[in-house]
């Protein structure tokens, strides 16, 4: 079966203490399951550290002896729970019902109108102008009063457990909040938006882990971080600043300075000149040539990854690649790759960009590996960005020539190509390299998300795309569309 995703329960992380123990009285949608993934036990016949409810059974939550209380979707239970000697803070969910994006702390008006204009969960002319309109209303604290809200209500109104404990790595007291909620697992982390006193915009990111004793995204991110620091100023100076790590019960955090500006997914769904869209991917192209050409290291070097895929990542194509492959790519050379370049990890300003998510940064990786994942991903944006299920179909017709943006991409590849050298007949090769890694790294997490939970998961997009490759007509090793 496979794990529900409603990540409601994330309201959770906003306590001054996390619990350890929870009753849920009535039934919430989602709201068992998600207490269980994160590693908090339901009990019954005893006082729980959270009780959760809907807004039909306030009472019996407050009166179950819990600690702190939780009613979700609720206009009114705010009254109730101060009644009851409780402090308590609104959490709005976008969107406001099913499985949200992002928490915003409404008792925070700045902090909550800034996530509703920059990170916001539609797209499309006059939705960007509700979102603004929701906004104002958000800083004049009117939004809290006309939309049903997650109450998370506490003895104290102290700042989230995690906050507290990155204060000790340099996070100000008295920051203001949001919280991005990541879609899909909840093995995958959440982050704090974090706002100086007085600040309109966010100036530090706290990612914190959903299931306790979970180390290994942070234990990556620290060596990945210090693979790209020695990689050069080309690619330092696109990196948030790491400040360090904490824990609180089992869950773990790190703190990092703030990307300002907006995110590159969000400019390209939204209503800005088609020109302007396509400048700013051009600035990301250049950056990965500049890196590719300034990190270029002679064949030796990618001579350990190239036995690693033919190790551990062509057996799983074994029924369709043959089991030479790697052996029959010519001599190519390295280049550094962030290996995680999506429109999600980029964020735009004026002065230029911040690439985010650094945990899977290799100092001698494949050439055309980050430029073919990042231009296969914004490119579908570019062309259908109101269809979410064309990707795979949107990335056989690109890499084939018939998209709209095919011709774009192929210079890309061109310019890529030439930058570090190399041969035009290499190129098909390199490419099926690339993807196929993308592929056995999706499933290598899938399948450790599927061990650490007991839940199954279909397969992710890059495990999808892998096989689109090596099965539609015209892609795979011999691709020259490109051409």
């Amino acid at each position: 079966m496979d794990e529900p995703i409603d990540h409601r329960g994330d309201a959770l992380f906003a306590l001054p203490q996390l619990p350890a123990t929870a009753a849920v009285f009535g039934d919430p949608p989602g709201w068992r399951s998600d207490l269980s993934v994160r590693g908090i036990e339901l009990v019954d016949g005893r006082a729980p550290e959270l009780a959760v409810a809907g807004p039909e059974h306030v009472g019996e939550a407050i009166s179950s002896g819990a600690r702190a209380v939780i009613v979700d979707a609720s206009r009114t239970a705010a009254t109730a729970l101060r009644r009851a000697g409780l402090r308590v803070r609104r959490l709005l969910p976008m969107p406001i019902h099913g499985t949200p994006v992002l928490y915003l702390n409404l008792d925070q008006r700045v902090a909550a109108g800034y996530g509703i204009v920059s990170r916001g969960t539609t797209t499309g002319r006059l939705r960007i102008i509700r979102d603004r309109v929701a906004a104002v209303a958000a800083r004049s604290g009117a939004l809290a009063r006309a939309v049903p809200a997650v109450a998370v209500a506490a003895p104290s109104d102290g700042a989230p457990a995690l906050l507290r404990a990155a204060r000790e790595i340099g996070l100000p007291e008295g920051a203001a909040w949001n919280m991005v909620v990541s879609p899909g697992s909840a093995i995958r982390r959440n982050a704090f938006l974090l706002f100086d006193p007085g600040s309109s915009e966010p100036d530090y990111a706290l990612k914190f882990s959903r299931v306790p004793d979970l180390t290994v995204q942070f234990d990556r991110e620290e060596r990945g971080v210090a693979v790209a620091r020695a990689a050069g100023t080309t690619v330092a100076s696109v990196m948030p600043t790491h400040m360090g790590r904490v824990e609180v019960r089992g869950h773990h955090a790190s703190l990092e300075t703030a990307a300002r500006g907006v995110r590159l997914t969000m400019f390209l769904r939204g209503p800005h000149e088609f020109e302007a869209k396509v400048r700013a991917l051009e600035q990301m192209v250049t950056w990965l040539e500049d890196v590719a050409r300034d990190t270029a290291s002679p064949p030796a070097t990618l001579a350990p990854e190239r036995d690693r895929i033919a190790r551990e990542v062509m057996p799983d194509y074994a029924d369709r690649v043959p089991g030479d492959f790697v052996d029959k790519v010519p001599p190519i050379p390295s280049v550094f790759c962030h290996n995680d370049p999506s429109e999600e990890n980029i964020v735009l300003s004026p002065g230029g960009l911040t690439l985010l998510d650094w945990e899977w940064a290799q100092q001698h990786g494949l050439p055309l590996a980050d430029l073919v994942y990042f231009g296969t991903g914004v490119l579908r944006i570019l062309d259908r960005p109101e269809r979410e299920e064309d990707r795979v179909p949107h990335f056989v017709e690109l890499m084939q020539g018939r998209a709209s943006s095919s011709q774009r991409m192929f210079r890309w590849v061109a310019r890529m190509s030439d930058a570090v050298g190399l041969p035009a007949t290499a190129v098909g090769q390199v490419v099926t390299l690339g993807i196929l890694e993308h592929g056995n790294a999706s499933r290598r997490e899938r399948h450790r998300f599927e061990q650490a939970t007991g839940s199954s998961f279909a397969p992710a997009l890059a495990e999808r795309v892998a096989d689109a490759w090596l099965r539609e007509p015209g892609l795979g090793p011999a691709w020259d569309a490109w051409r």
